[in-house]
């Protein structure tokens, strides 16, 4: 007999249903001309994070209440998600590195201590990933989107540590589709925000990919290409071998993972 769900459990599916049939309000009021574009991007991006922090919190208490529960599918997951995070982390300290600046208590030339722009505190939130997981990244990137809302770094790893959180599971079809096209469209803004960013256009490629659309991932991946990326961003790509992954898709290869970054690791230290 199938133990009932805790009052916890049932709390946080309701939560994580309204803010899903938000999401999908605001895109009627918008396609109505009820709700202004800068509205319709705050309140999207402010519902797609508590989402997100909604969906984390419910697998931790479904854990909770059943901790001997399938613990082979349990640890595949884990498995399959410290695959998919080592990709965010190598590149969170490639980029940390090429970012190039200073924490908040260091000293500049002189001794003058420097206060940590918004960059910079987005860089920090990234090791979270590994760390804590999306649902401790998110509310860490939103807090610098807050206070700077073009910022690209945050834009851009916001998006991957929403579409992480989606893997945590139970979500419907439609569910899992909104939140996929939040994080797309959180990356398509940080790309026009700043299109020099590599690793703005590096995920764009990768979340096409995993969201099932090879053909969209290899024109992201022209576009990456085209764009004259860091050398560090083309050698994480490269690592993740997401170009072969991407034309295996293409020809039908039904052995092709719509997962980019479960093998990605990497022996070479960042750049100093």
């Amino acid at each position: 007999m199938t133990a009932a769900p805790s009052d916890d459990v049932v709390a946080l599916e309701e939560q994580r249903d309204f803010l899903l049939r938000s999401l999908e309000d605001l895109e009627r009021e918008r396609a109505a001309g009820d709700l202004a574009d800068d509205d319709y991007a705050t309140l999207r991006d402010d519902y797609t994070v508590r989402a997100a922090e909604a969906l984390r919190a419910l697998e931790a208490a479904r854990g909770e209440a059943a901790p001997a529960a399938a613990p082979v599918r349990r640890r595949r997951r884990v498995a399959v998600f410290a695959g998919v995070v080592a990709f965010a982390v190598v590149a969170g300290l490639v980029a940390a590195a090429s970012l190039g600046a200073r924490q908040a208590g260091d000293s500049a030339t002189g001794g003058i201590s420097t206060r940590q722009t918004p960059s910079q505190q987005a860089q920090a939130c990234i090791p979270k990933l590994q760390t804590e997981g999306p649902g401790k990244a998110i509310p860490c990137l939103q807090a610098v989107l807050d206070d700077d809302p073009r910022n690209v770094v945050a834009l851009t790893w916001l998006a991957w540590s929403i579409d992480l959180a989606v893997e945590a599971g139970g979500l419907s079809p439609e569910q899992t589709q909104q939140l996929q096209d939040s994080s797309s469209a959180l990356i398509d803004r940080a790309v026009e925000v700043n299109p020099d960013y590599s690793y703005a256009r590096a995920f764009r490629a990768i979340l096409a990919f995993r969201h099932g659309d090879p053909a969209l991932a290899k024109q992201y991946l022209a576009e990456f290409e085209a764009n004259s990326p860091s050398p560090d961003a083309r050698g994480v790509m490269e690592q993740m071998k997401l170009a072969e992954r991407i034309d295996a898709a293409l020809s039908g290869d039904p052995s092709t993972t719509t997962t980019p970054g479960a093998t990605a690791t990497t022996t070479t230290s960042p750049p100093g």
